[in-house]
């Protein structure tokens, strides 16, 4: 898998050209995509998944015992932000899992799917149906200037600096569970937000979900996790043992959805722009170290093959991505940008979009790059 990894770094950026193909060689080279997707898209093994929750569980139990035994000789102060951020990174494979279960991706039939991501994601407090649905549109609409479902760019200048943008990271996932789509289009997909009513991921009223009892399930299932914690482990252990690791995969979450849908020379798309293939050449591949990548099951560094099908589960996604890069040729996006100077990239210099494209169309029509904030603001 490393040497896949450095093989990759080795692919120049060219994320320009997809703004430019026309519908004609999207159509020409879809049917190549599909060919070169067929050996990958076998029904996934349950037992090859299982082994991968193990795998992640018993990663968990070694921090946590490793972390039992540091408690006599470190003090709380510096044990805990370690712990946290260690624990928080293992947590976040189990939180892949869990959303591969969204997508059909874990198991070969949709109960199992069902079971298994109910359980992981209720256990990391996500309300499974809920972002299921949202995750979908997310995949769907992919840089749609006006369906997509996150970091869709707003057409003015935002009101934070770039460092706010960072600061916010741990609890912006928290924020989107309880505010919605920063696209701000209820699930009707035509009608815009209603600032008066509730646009939640937790129950089948909220504006933003569909008319479904599995949005009340999804949020039960949370409650019912929360309340186990605090029964397991008290309020101060909930703390300790819980918080700091959650808020640390939260934050990766934010991480991972931001840089790979969020760079100065991607494309986002108008209405009579955008196309599903189209909205999922505009996402980028980055390079993540090697145990960062395994721990998260390669989400990171093979996100473009995820998004043209994502129903691969992510132990054919490596080779899913070596067999698609010389079919995308220049429409496959990768960025070598380290992680760190990539992340203060998408939020220092991707910070609206205007509402004019070149061709002095109306901004949902056209093409739309990111612009700069602006030096008044």
């Amino acid at each position: 898998v490393r040497g896949e990894t450095d093989h990759q770094m080795k692919t120049p950026k060219t994320p320009q050209a997809v703004g430019i193909v026309t519908h004609l060689e999207l159509e020409a080279i879809a049917k190549e995509v599909n060919d070169t997707l067929k050996p990958f898209r076998a029904p996934p093994c349950l037992a090859t998944s299982l082994r991968y929750v193990g795998q992640d569980l018993l990663s968990v139990w070694c921090v946590a015992q490793l972390t039992l035994a540091a408690i006599p000789w470190v003090h709380t102060a510096l044990l805990w932000p370690v712990y946290s951020i260690v624990m928080g990174t293992v947590f976040s494979g189990l939180w892949v899992l869990g959303h591969e279960c969204g997508h059909g991706a874990f198991a070969p039939h949709k109960w199992q799917n069902d079971a298994v991501g109910f359980v992981l994601h209720s256990a990391l407090l996500v309300p499974y149906w809920s972002w299921q649905y949202s995750h979908n549109k997310h995949h769907k609409y992919t840089n749609h200037v006006t369906l997509g479902e996150t970091f869709v760019p707003p057409v003015d200048s935002e009101p934070y600096s770039p460092l706010s943008k960072l600061y916010m990271m741990p609890l912006a996932f928290c924020v989107y569970l309880i505010k919605g789509s920063n696209g701000g289009v209820q699930a009707d997909l035509k009608t815009q937000f209603d600032p008066k009513r509730w646009s939640d991921h937790f129950h089948s009223g909220s504006q933003s979900m569909p008319n479904d009892l599995r949005i009340e399930a999804s949020t039960l299932g949370c409650i019912a996790a929360l309340a186990l914690l605090f029964w397991m482990l008290g309020p101060g252990g909930v703390v300790f043992w819980y918080m700091g690791p959650y808020l640390v995969a939260n934050t990766w979450l934010v991480v991972y959805t931001r840089l790979h849908h969020t760079h100065p020379d991607v494309p986002h798309y108008g209405p009579a722009a955008h196309t599903f293939l189209r909205g999922a050449l505009s996402t980028v591949d980055r390079p993540y170290p090697w145990l960062i990548d395994h721990l998260h099951h390669h989400i990171g560094s093979t996100h473009v093959a995820h998004h043209i099908c994502s129903s691969i589960p992510h132990y054919r996604a490596v080779a899913c991505t070596e067999a698609l890069r010389p079919v995308l040729g220049k429409l496959y996006i990768y960025d070598p940008l380290p992680i760190h100077r990539a992340l203060w990239q998408a939020v220092h210099e991707c910070d609206h979009v205007n509402r004019m494209d070149h061709e002095k169309t109306t901004w949902t029509t056209g093409v739309q790059y990111y612009e700069p904030r602006t030096k008044t603001d």
